[in-house]
């Protein structure tokens, strides 16, 4: 059985990697002053079922139905500029100048991704070929649609892994771009300045900020990863 690669596992897959870089620190020093190798992380990793948890499988789902209600904000707040489309939804647009919407070439590259992830399951199913559609709102639904009736088959192939993080990577630059992002939500472990329970993950930025105006110490998500593994670790312990 696999562990899940969503991101109820992220806690264990960076005490995981601080481990192994502890390891190495260790193994590079002085044999007769390094002592004992540091202990592995007293952590379990939560299994898949069979490749995603229960937990993220939904999450995955919910954030593959979001994309097109994003896509929809964003179709509304574009300026109606587009560029021409090749066959496969992509713009052609030339090297010289830049494209006169940005959110319309996001959707346009979204709608290639997703496409091709279609493509490829009907191949895995031996389907018939993508059937031909224009572009513009309605196609992405509708990729998004059949994605979404497959998605309980896609997601246990051991294949699936990169299309499910990919989809949550979506929704967070969809997030973004249409300023739809939740509000900082709490995280639970101390912060490591203050070690008062006041962190927040800012959607906006990407990072992890104590409230404590004493204190404002701000660190990347991985950073509190880290911090967070070796709360639970000593919790564990």
């Amino acid at each position: 059985m696999t562990d899940c690669p969503g991101p109820c596992n992220r806690h264990w897959r960076a005490a995981r990697d601080a481990h192994a870089d502890a390891i190495d620190t260790w193994a590079a020093a002085d044999p007769e002053t390094r002592g004992q190798a540091p202990d592995p992380p007293d952590l379990t990793p939560v299994p898949g079922e069979p490749v995603w948890c229960r937990r993220c499988a939904g999450a995955v789902r919910a954030a593959l139905a979001d994309l097109d209600n994003l896509a929809a904000i964003l179709t509304a707040a574009s300026d109606g500029h587009r560029g021409h489309a090749d066959d496969t939804g992509r713009i052609r647009s030339t090297k010289t100048s830049p494209s006169p919407s940005p959110a319309a070439d996001l959707l346009d590259e979204l709608y290639g991704d997703l496409c091709k992830v279609e493509t490829d399951w009907r191949e895995v199913c031996g389907y018939g070929p993508r059937p031909a559609r224009g572009r513009g709102a309605s196609a992405l639904t509708t990729v998004i649609a059949w994605l979404g009736h497959h998605l309980t088959d896609i997601l246990a192939h051991p294949g699936s892994v990169d299309f499910g993080l990919r989809v949550l990577r979506w929704q967070r630059r969809l997030q973004a771009a249409a300023k739809a992002r939740p509000p900082g939500r709490r995280k639970p472990a101390p912060c490591p300045r203050c070690d008062r329970r006041t962190l927040i993950f800012e959607d906006d930025r990407e990072l992890v900020r104590c409230e404590n105006l004493d204190c404002n110490r701000v660190m990347t998500v991985d950073e509190y990863d880290a911090h967070a593994a070796q709360q639970a670790g000593r919790t564990v312990s």
